[in-house]
């Protein structure tokens, strides 16, 4: 175990001088990574740190287009996020497959994301806020509490799931997360320098994007951060940025 994390400390740089600089991302559809910490993603990768990636969903109902079939969108997406993820230097992406909609906080959910927790040993995961109240996507609302149940307590126990360790697989916990999509941020990555980078990755996604085009993306997020806080707040912040709930796991 790594010695705690100072809370007053920059998360990512303390985790990255005591552990292994390795973080994985875990979002409920193709797409989600992109949009919520794309930059972030494109800045690590830069400092060195190795980027997984485990998506949830198939993502085989996001379309308006009623000439595609799911099967047919379902591997154009996972075609698209593939694309996306060399774009951002990040290891091509895990896929569990359940369908749009239908993905449940369960135990067979949780056992799959210890599996890719314990196999991969990340020091930071990126994941939704699952916990935030009111208008949220129910995949990604069971994304981000799945996560988190899976990294605490059960793929730090030997107990859970212990026919895992017969495959080589120990118990693991990571030193932190950043929550995604929150209503209460904490953490704010500057990605200017890196906005070209996720704009980009975020093109790659085509059969989501609606004809947009890079200019109208970089406007659209500009919008969003302006939207996002008080001026009085934003005052302080980067112009450009992403911003996470973080927690710290290990004190």
């Amino acid at each position: 175990m790594i010695e705690a994390l100072d809370p007053k400390a920059d998360l990512i740089s303390e985790v990255a001088t005591k552990a292994a600089k390795r973080a994985l991302c875990i979002f409920a559809h193709p797409d989600d990574l992109e949009f919520t910490c794309g930059g972030a993603v494109a800045k690590l990768a830069l400092d060195g740190w190795a980027i997984d990636i485990v998506i949830t969903t198939s993502g085989n109902k996001g379309t308006k287009d009623s000439t595609v079939t799911g099967q047919q969108l379902a591997g154009e997406r996972e075609q698209e996020s593939r694309t996306a993820a060399s774009i951002l230097k990040a290891n091509e992406p895990k896929f569990l497959g359940f369908p749009d909609g239908m993905l449940h906080a369960d135990d067979e959910l949780r056992e799959l994301l210890v599996r890719e927790i314990r196999r991969l040993r990340p020091e930071l995961v990126i994941t939704w806020d699952g916990f935030r109240p009111g208008f949220n996507h129910r995949d990604h609302r069971v994304t981000g509490i799945s996560a988190y149940d899976a990294i605490y307590p059960a793929a730090d126990d030997h107990l859970f799931h212990p026919d895992q360790k017969y495959e080589g697989l120990e118990p693991h916990r990571p030193s932190a997360m950043l929550l995604a999509g929150t209503d209460d941020p904490d953490y704010h990555i500057d990605i200017e320098p890196f906005m070209d980078i996720k704009i980009s990755a975020l093109l790659a996604h085509t059969s989501q994007m609606g004809g947009r085009d890079a200019e109208g993306l970089k406007r659209m997020y500009e919008e969003r951060i302006q939207a996002s806080v008080a001026d009085e707040e934003s005052a302080n912040l980067p112009k450009l940025r992403e911003s996470f709930k973080k927690v710290i796991l290990r004190r």
